[in-house]
């Protein structure tokens, strides 16, 4: 397992959970495509907190998947893009994938994901996945 770790505190904590570290962050454009070229799939978690300055934060993040994703182009390794429930729009009591979000805040990460998948030039499937607040998160995937 790869990490991106922007901090000596992060690569720490990657090298205690067993991860290789690659030194980056999610504005390190180049850093990102190099670190997808030399992985077996990528996993989009990350995201610039800041809800103060949320625009900026969220192109952030559409820049980040559209390094990314050229990346992986002509292979076989997955991209996945992760998005929050914490801006949807509930119709219940919790949030789901369905719920709308937020107009205020548009999910740049699901558009651009999105937009990999009309490229043509290479396979890209997309599946909608919203990540619950939490701070503890653990994710599974089974290829």
């Amino acid at each position: 397992m790869l990490g991106l770790a922007r901090s000596d505190a992060a690569a720490k904590s990657l090298v205690a959970a067993g991860a290789a570290v690659h030194r980056g962050s999610l504005e390190d454009l180049e850093s990102l495509r190099s670190g997808a070229a030399a992985a077996d799939g990528v996993i989009h978690t990350a995201f610039i907190h800041d809800f103060s300055n949320y625009g900026p934060a969220a192109e952030a993040d559409r820049l980040a998947i559209e390094a990314l994703g050229p990346a992986l182009a002509g292979s076989d390794r997955p991209l996945i893009v992760t998005s929050g429930t914490l801006l949807a729009q509930r119709r219940g009591p919790l949030a789901t994938e369905e719920d709308a979000h937020d107009p205020n805040f548009p999910r740049k990460s699901e558009d651009a994901a999105l937009a990999l998948t009309a490229l043509g030039s290479w396979c890209l499937k997309a599946r909608k996945g919203r990540l619950p607040v939490s701070r503890n998160l653990l994710i599974c995937v089974l290829c």
